[in-house]
């Protein structure tokens, strides 16, 4: 995914940066960093990180597969997503919510992904709609939602309140 992203940025005449987080897999890390890449393109390849926030506030676009907090970081940051893969049954869901929000769609081949971001990072006005509607998608206040559902249930409603109220 990653040759073709950079390959089509390239082909378009963009310059672009294009950062890829390869998480434990060393191979592909060093594969694509020894690659010879356009020079319209600065490739940056990671292994494990632990500031992926950082790198997706300096993003336009994430390429990424249709994990759950994957698509919650994205959406509270307003960043718009390729989703690249899903595990059917668990995450199929989530490519509906991504695309019916309006932050992004699915695409199955690097060739479609890598035609999507260039067509994406060509159009402006395309990605302040898409980071609109993915900021307007989040949801920062759920996990103390999902904590004060589990409260009311353990404790009782109003004991629940008092104990995950901001003012307790």
């Amino acid at each position: 995914v990653a040759t073709a992203v950079g390959d089509r940025l390239a082909a378009t005449g963009m310059d672009a940066q294009v950062a890829v987080i390869c998480g434990r897999n060393e191979a592909v890390r060093a594969s694509l960093s020894h690659r010879s890449w356009p020079s319209s393109v600065d490739v940056q390849c990671k292994g494990f990180v632990d500031n992926m926030d950082t790198w997706m506030k300096a993003s336009d676009v994430l390429v990424t597969k249709a994990g759950p907090g994957t698509i919650a970081e994205a959406a509270s940051m307003g960043l718009p997503c390729v989703l690249s893969a899903f595990l059917p049954g668990q995450e199929e869901g989530n490519v509906d919510f991504v695309r019916e929000s309006g932050f992004g769609e699915f695409r199955g081949s690097p060739d479609a992904i890598a035609d999507t971001c260039a067509g994406w990072l060509g159009d402006a006005k395309q990605l302040e709609t898409m980071s609109a509607c993915a900021a307007q998608a989040a949801r920062p206040g759920a996990t103390a939602d999902i904590a004060r559902d589990i409260a009311a249930l353990v404790l009782g409603k109003d004991e629940a309140l008092r104990a995950v109220s901001p003012a307790a």
